[in-house]
């Protein structure tokens, strides 16, 4: 009898990079497995794989068999039979690790089955991060040689619930300790499991801007600072020095403005700590996507108009098959960030699929959603991992990832994606659920290459870290403004006065939907009522404002107030007739007096009533007479004086 022979039969459980089972394998075997993971208080989890081979025709067996393990940190890797321990062969690569089992005993015959477990430990899957836990296990691959395939995942109590789980499990079973959750065959294929515990994650952060200005001339210029968005809220604990303006752009982007003079080279830190939030805030004011068409458009590196990406991006109905198309596509490329990194763009990153990183993931889903018709745009930040193989950031350089959002015109939200980590994870499910890991430092939607984020603001050849990230805790949000009026204390009667309000944020959080009310005593207002979007921290917004004209002769004091909240503040402004002014700017009054000796005295008076000074009759003639090369016998009189 021929004896076929089946070399190796790959399953591959998390990252798909080149392995598969041959048809003639998938025809002749059928597996079985079934699964369980332990997490652990310490942050292990234990896996233990019970998989059964089983023969589908009665001439063939099975000599090996090799699993992928979507994990480079595994320990205490064991490998037995009913009847004897197994030696694998165990190659480590970069974002996964193949088990290769060589079987000692044959199982031949139809419906016979080779039966072995596999155990081992790994810090990879579950992680207590901040204030947070995760539990990530990746997919397994549906093949035509999988028969059945059961899972359990089982859990401390000390958890607490989950605030999310996905897939849904289909059954929870408390064991006192520990609770055990069950989920089906088909929810499992091809999608992970994704559990987290808590819903705030906090990150204390300290941040160095550095500007120069090598001009013989002064400019303006302007750094990103990290914002509030739907999934963050960032308490401000210093920004020193302080700017001369923060403008918040149509992307939602905090610019902070500043001026330097020629040759001047300055330093920003900016320090606090950032909310990040599991599920988007209902409370934030957000910027409602009122005219699609602005994220519709082609921009460097989004080339929606590149014939290739067009032909692709009419094959997709939805963000989620766009994002599973990047996800299986593109190949994460380790090797490139040892060397200074080249942004691709979508087109070329389609040409160069195996050569990709977060910034081809990003452009690529961008670009293919806009062409689509679904709004996208791009992130730049911060992302903290435990593996930088499975979650891959550069770890050397300051700007650490990318990641795309689109919006929702359901939800009316912008929705964040991280189709890199969907790759490099083995499939875990960064589509339906965010994680707590992401921070968003500037987005780019409106320019598909400014603002510039945190961390890239350096001198040529500087290699200084300069964006410092910890876990952190609450921090107390302190709401506070103050209001003051530019405005002059005098005016004019029957003339219309300008003047400004400006309300600075003295807290340490942005203020939102600010409404502030103007009252006059005497003037009409053209508007007594504004609302202000947005101040964020460290900023003072000004809010232009116009008394009406009132009768010509009038002459009054109006206190002018304005409020805010529970915080106000007045001003008081005089009115004055047209010619009360004229007569202020000279000399209007003069009094004449006689001393003992009969001589006049005259006392020059400004237009304030205040003494300029005075001369006697004979002293004053003789000023006058010498001033005018005059003969000093003769009095001068009153020339040149009023009478």
């Amino acid at each position: 009898m021929l004896r076929k022979i089946l070399i190796v039969l790959l399953f591959c459980f998390a990252l798909l990079i080149g392995f598969s089972s041959n048809a003639l394998a998938q025809a002749e075997f059928s597996t079985d497995y079934q699964i369980k993971y332990s997490v652990y208080s310490n942050g292990t989890t234990h896996a233990k794989f019970d998989i059964s081979l089983i023969n589908k025709l009665s001439n063939v067996y099975a000599k090996e068999f090799a699993l992928t393990i979507g994990s480079t940190d595994l320990s205490d890797i064991k490998v037995y039979d009913q009847k004897q321990d197994l030696e694998p062969n165990i190659v480590v690569g970069n974002k996964s690790t193949n088990i290769i089992i060589p079987f000692k005993s044959k199982a031949l015959g139809k419906d016979k089955s080779q039966d072995f477990y596999l155990e081992f430990d790994t810090k990879d899957f579950a992680h207590q991060l901040g204030n947070v836990s995760e539990i990530s296990i990746p997919k397994i691959q549906k093949t035509e040689s999988l028969n059945k395939y059961n899972l359990i995942l089982n859990v401390p109590n000390s958890l607490g619930e989950p605030a999310t789980i996905i897939p849904t499990p289909t059954s929870k079973q408390n064991l006192g300790l520990t609770t055990n959750y069950r989920f089906s065959e088909d929810d499992l294929l091809d999608k992970g499991i994704s559990a987290t515990f808590g819903t705030i994650q906090y990150f204390d952060f300290s941040l160095d801007y550095h500007l120069s200005n090598p001009n013989v001339y002064k400019v303006e210029t302007e750094i990103a600072l990290p914002p509030d968005t739907t999934h963050q809220t960032v308490i401000y604990q210093s920004l020193d020095p302080k700017p001369d303006s923060i403008d918040v752009d149509l992307d939602g982007n905090w610019l902070a403005k500043y001026y330097l003079n020629p040759k001047q080279t300055m330093t920003i830190k900016a320090t606090g700590t950032a909310e990040i939030y599991l599920h988007p805030s209902e409370n934030f004011p957000g910027f409602v996507l009122e005219d699609p068409s602005l994220y519709l458009s082609a921009k460097p590196y989004w080339e929606i108009d590149n014939p290739r990406i067009q032909k692709l991006s009419n094959q997709f109905k939805s963000a989620k098959e766009i994002y599973q198309y990047v996800v299986d596509n593109l190949i994460y490329d380790y090797g490139r960030l040892t060397n200074t990194t080249t942004r691709f763009g979508a087109a070329n990153a389609l040409d160069n699929q195996d050569s990709a990183i977060c910034m081809e993931f990003t452009d690529l889903f961008v670009a293919l959603s806009r062409a689509a018709g679904i709004p996208a745009r791009a992130i730049n930040g911060y992302a903290y991992t435990t593996n930088s193989n499975l979650r891959p950031l550069s770890l050397e350089k300051d700007v650490l990832h990318a990641w795309p959002e689109y919006y929702d015109q359901s939800k009316k939200l912008w929705i964040p994606v991280d189709p890199t980590w969907g790759n490099t994870t083995g499939g875990i499910d960064f589509f339906n659920s965010t994680d707590l890991n992401h921070f968003t430092f500037a987005i780019l939607g409106l320019d598909s290459e400014y603002p510039i984020p945190a961390g890239a603001y350096k001198e040529i050849n500087q290699t200084s870290k300069d964006v410092q990230i910890d876990f952190g805790e609450s921090v107390e949000k302190q709401e506070s403004a103050s209001l003051s009026f530019n405005l002059p204390a005098s005016a004019i009667s029957g003339m219309p006065v300008k003047g400004q309000v400006l309300v600075k944020n003295t807290g340490n959080i942005a203020l939102y939907n600010q409404k502030i009310e103007l009252n006059s005593e005497h003037f009409d207002l053209e508007e007594s009522n504004f609302n202000l979007a947005i101040i964020p921290p460290f900023s003072t917004k000004t809010i232009d404002f116009t008394l009406n004209a009132t009768d010509w002769h009038d002459n009054l004091v109006d206190n002018l107030t304005a409020k805010l909240a529970e915080t106000s503040t007045s001003h008081q402004i005089t009115l004055k007739p047209a010619y009360y002014f004229a007569f202020q700017n000279k000399y209007t009054a003069y009094e004449f007096e006689s001393n003992a000796d009969g001589h006049r005295l005259r006392q020059r008076r400004d237009g304030h009533g205040r003494a300029a000074g005075h001369r006697t009759g004979k002293e004053e003639g003789r000023h006058h007479c010498r001033r005018r090369g005059r003969d000093c016998r003769r009095p001068a009189g009153r020339q040149g004086w009023p009478p």
